[in-house]
Order: structure tokens, then sequence, then C-alpha cells
């Protein structure tokens, strides 16, 4: 195993969750594809994590500890600008990878024969007290836009599975100044951007960790600071899309809030769909729905229609029967 020169660079950003990003670290270190480092960015002071990953005791893990906190984003962004790989692996420090996750997505990185690759894969949501589910519900079809995949109902990659060449992420760092839609944000610029080229490995190579029952700076937004983030970016996304990102991203929230209030924002979003989307019927039936129906309902309605039960075995599993 040749430590000085990793294929791969494993980008764990963290902060005070120190039992978590051990479990994501170790889970990185135990790939079946051996030459790779595990760069855990300490977004701050944190003593407790600190010693925690001295406990591992692996050569291949590095830790840098930042004196300030940055943020997320550009702690993603440090840990690529100090990695040795030519290709950069991210990990959510309460994710795991699965074994023959790096080696999987390697293979397809260089069957790009490219040096602007961007690599995703199928991955498993597990929440306590729920049946384990793959994601997404779909991969994307031939010829279809993956702007218009990305904010399809359950179309996403989760940012555990993006391996990409350092290279390109130094040409596309996450945005430093954003504090929430980092990942979205991240993987629109870098999929709209017609020199990458895009694969997906249709396997369960991650563990996602669902935060649905915890807060989350992305969960606590509101509806009209998500809708600024869709129109600054409209002109990367095709008119379905837009729309698309209205009613999946805008609509749960805004209908949460006060009476008078989901009026008004119901009207504001149908507009911003019909005017400047390109919304199809079942987009705003998604739209009403979200006003008239009750989360506990929307989500019975969304398992028996989209569930796909999950293991971690790394195979692919079909639609649930």
């Amino acid at each position: 195993m040749n430590l000085e020169y990793p294929i791969v660079s494993a980008v764990i950003p963290t902060r005070n969750r120190p039992g978590l990003v051990v479990r994501a670290a170790v889970s990185a270190l135990e790939q079946t594809f051996t030459r790779l480092e595990v760069i855990v960015v300490v977004d701050g002071p944190d003593q407790a994590t600190l010693h925690a990953l001295a406990e591992i005791g692996d050569a291949r893990l590095r830790v840098i500890a930042l004196e300030q906190s940055v943020g997320g984003a550009e702690a993603r962004n440090i840990g690529a600008q100090e990695a040795n790989g030519e290709w950069i692996a991210l990990l959510d420090d309460d994710d795991e990878w699965l074994p023959g996750k790096i080696e999987k997505q390697l293979e397809a990185a260089y069957a790009c024969n490219s040096k602007r690759a961007l690599v995703v894969s199928q991955f498993v949501e597990r929440s306590p007290g729920r049946l384990d589910v793959v994601r997404p519900r779909r991969l994307p079809l031939k010829e279809e836009r993956i702007c218009e995949y990305m904010f399809d109902f359950l179309c996403y990659f989760q940012t555990s599975t993006f391996f990409c060449s350092r290279q390109l992420f130094l040409d596309i760092p996450f945005r430093r100044e954003l504090k929430s839609f980092q990942d979205i944000d991240w993987f629109l610029r870098v999929t709209s951007d017609p020199t990458v080229q895009f694969a997906v490995v249709a396997e369960t190579l991650s563990v996602y960790h669902s935060p649905e029952q915890r807060a989350t700076i992305t969960s606590r937004l509101d509806w009209k600071k998500r809708l600024a983030w869709g129109q600054e970016n409209r002109g990367l996304m095709t008119r379905r899309a837009y729309s698309r990102f209205i009613v999946g991203s805008c609509a749960g929230t805004a209908a949460r809030a006060q009476a008078g209030g989901r009026t008004r924002a119901l009207g504001r979003l149908l507009a911003e769909c019909v005017i400047h989307g390109y919304p199809t019927p079942v987009t705003i039936a998604f739209l009403f729905g979200a006003f008239l129906v009750t989360p506990s309902t929307r989500r019975t309605i969304r398992d028996s229609l989209f569930l796909r039960t999950g293991d971690v075995s790394g195979q692919p599993v079909g639609l649930q029967t």
C-alpha cells in the first residue's frame, strides 16, 4: 500500500459530533480500495472530536483542525485543497460508506476517461423506527436533463455519494457564503458544466442517516429564502426543472406558514411556477397537495407509491411489491 501517493482522498467536515465522525471515518478506512487517505476537517475548536479521532490509529487518517469555524462548505474546500489524491470523495460526518463504495466509483470514473468526471450512486436512507429505503426512487432516463431529474420527486443524489476529480472540485468549489443548499447548489453547477462527464453507479454504496428527527440548517430555512436561491440559479435550470424545484423545495415549507400567509404563499409559488416554470398537471397537483394534505398523509402516500426496501449489501434493490 502506497501511503505517500493516495489515489483517492475522502473529505469529511465535522464539528462537535465525535461519535458520528469516528463511524464515518472508519467506514472510509475500511474500504476494499486501500490506496486512499481520509481527511477530516474539524471546523473550529473541538477537543472531544480531536481526541476521538486520535484513537483510530491509522496512518491514512489526516486531521485538519481549524482555529475558527468556517462552515461546512469551506471546510470541504479546505479538505480538497489539502488532498493528495487525484480523486475527491465527499462524506458527511453522520453518514457511512459501504465497503466497496470507492472501488466501484473509481472504476466508473476511469471508464469515463475524463479528468472532469462526477460519479454518484444509489444509497440507503435510514431513519429510526422506519424501514431502510433506497434512494433515489429512480435513476436518470436516457437523454434526461440532470437539472430536471434532480428536482423530480425523491430524485436526488446525496452528498456522501459525490465522487469527482480533485481538479474538478478545485475548479468548482462549494460556495462558502451559502449557509444552506450547499450540496444542491454544487451539484447543479457541476452538472450544468458541459465539460463534465456524469456517471451513476446503480448500486447502493452508502448509508444516509436521515435527519428527519433533528433540525438542520436547511430544514429550518423558510420558503422565501428557498425561493430566493431558486431565483438566483434559475438560469442553470430548464423551466420544467424550475417548476419542480418550486414544488419540491418550497411548497412544503410554505404550507406550514400561518393561515393568512399560506394563501399568499400558495399564490406566489403558483405564479412563479406558471410564469417562470413549465409545470405539468402532476406538478400543479403536488403544489396544491402540499397545502391541502397533512404532512403525515403525504408521507404515507409517498411511501406507498415510492418506497423501495433497502439493505446494506451494496446490491441493487427493486421496487417493493
